[in-house]
């Protein structure tokens, strides 16, 4: 495995990202818990309020029969989300706006982030409820497309502020407004820039010194891509690493190997059968990845 190469940037005006309150989208379920106790400590760390979803179904005939009763709308269940809610944030260092809704959970989530100015979406998986499962899948995919407001998707319970991340890059636009936006919300957090290239199929048998020259080109191209890069502050990455193998793979053992806490990923609005491949590509980070994951849309959004 390579060595990350130290990283130290020249001071840059930082792009600021929008201040605005972060939105906690939870089914209220024990792994959204994870989620609702991320979001508060963000909340609290940058000072911003904390508004909390939760999305009932509109009629028992749409809920999942394995679901419970006060999942399913109606206005003492509504209350009873509301004070469940209350009780978890009932913090008086975090300023908080609780609201229970109605209808489609991606509907509503994405209508209230865009009201509200949202700066982040921050929401859980929990594979053994109805609507766990939406938000590991299509929910998630639906949010990319159609909200610019990156999407932090928790898995594992906060222990303070991320300490070390890792923001994955192809050099795309989409992965540098990534790592720009991770600058941004995670100012304290030192992040690691990470790039995955693969060898052409057999050309690792040639000539001695290829994997070398391989490996210099990449990290050349990593470092045009920082110069090229705006608004980053000093020591903003920390350290990059490329290493020539399947992305996927590499990201996932890299993460679990030296436990990061959290992974940066940037997403494309493309519609069509395209999009279908770039969910599915998200999808595969978040089932595959044992930390959590902050899912950004590109800066730019696909016209067609």
């Amino acid at each position: 495995m390579a060595a990350p190469t130290e990283f130290s940037a020249s001071p840059l005006s930082h792009s600021s990202v929008a201040d605005g309150p972060i939105l906690l989208a939870t089914d209220l379920s024990a792994r959204c818990d994870r989620a609702l106790d991320r979001a508060v400590v963000l909340a609290k760390a940058r000072g911003v309020p904390l508004i909390a979803l939760h999305v009932l179904e509109s009629a028992p005939t749409t809920a999942s029969p394995a679901a419970p009763s006060w999942r399913r709308f109606s206005e003492d269940h509504r209350e009873l989300a509301r004070y469940r809610l209350g009780l978890d944030l009932n913090d008086p260092d975090l300023k908080a706006d609780i609201h229970v809704e109605s209808g489609d959970a991606s509907d509503r989530i994405v209508e209230f982030a865009t009201q509200y100015g949202c700066s982040l979406i921050v929401t859980g998986i929990a594979r053994d409820e109805s609507l766990g499962k939406l938000l590991l899948g299509s929910t998630v995919k639906k949010l990319v497309r159609h909200v610019a407001v990156p999407v932090l998707v928790v898995k594992n319970r906060p222990h303070g502020a991320y300490r070390e991340a890792v923001v994955a890059t192809d050099f795309s636009p989409e992965s540098r407004h990534a790592l720009q936006v991770a600058a941004g919300l995670f100012p304290g957090t030192s992040l690691l820039l990470f790039h995955a290239y693969e060898t052409p199929f057999g050309m690792r048998r040639l000539a001695e010194g290829l994997g070398d020259d391989a490996q210099r080109d990449a990290q050349m191209e990593m470092n045009a891509f920082l110069a090229a890069t705006p608004g980053l502050p000093a020591g903003v990455p920390s350290c990059t690493l490329v290493e020539d193998g399947e992305p996927e793979t590499l990201l996932s053992d890299h993460v679990f190997a030296q436990r990061y806490e959290l992974v940066v990923a940037g997403t494309r609005r493309v519609k069509g059968i395209m999009g279908a491949m770039v969910g599915s590509v998200a999808e595969r980070l978040l089932e595959a990845l044992p930390c959590d994951v902050l899912l950004v849309r590109g800066a730019e959004p696909d016209a067609r």
